[in-house]
């Protein structure tokens, strides 16, 4: 289902009010409720309009209200680090970047550079196993080795 669009205007067309039944007059206020139908390959339906009394909107507003009633969103919080650890992970978060960072900058034309990155990602494994302990590894860090 689209999002539909909704305004409300005089009514410069007699209708039938989607809600009530009733009709709607010219100059009186109305509800237009128009759905766009971009359609695919499969299907291609007709775009749909409806019009109600604006007191009918409210209504069937409402009514759908009635009928799904409000359940709260609880979020689960995550657990937090001491003050010790968390500044304990923040040093190795620096760390792993920073070997990461010299990875990138690694000069690959060197026949130095072989070695050199090696030596760097033992360092991000070994940061990697010292986070482990101190929250949890991201799973970004995963996708880079």
């Amino acid at each position: 289902m689209t999002i539909p669009n909704v305004t409300m205007r005089w009514c410069v067309r007699k209708s039938t009010c989607k809600w009530c039944g009733q009709p709607i007059n010219n100059g009186t206020p109305v509800v237009t409720v128009f759905f766009w139908n971009k359609g695919s390959e499969d299907s291609r339906r007709w775009n749909t309009k409806f019009s109600y009394h604006p007191q009918c909107w409210v209504n069937q507003g409402l009514d759908y209200l009635g009928r799904n009633p409000y359940v709260p969103q609880i979020r689960e919080k995550k657990p937090t680090l001491c003050e010790e650890d968390r500044r304990k992970r923040y040093l190795l978060v620096r760390r792993f970047h920073k070997a990461d960072q010299m990875m990138k900058n690694c000069n690959h034309s060197d026949p130095d550079s072989l070695l050199a990155e090696i030596r760097l990602t033992q360092q991000v494994i070994d940061i990697m196993l010292e986070v482990a302990t101190v929250g949890g590894v991201p799973k970004s860090w995963a996708e880079r080795l």
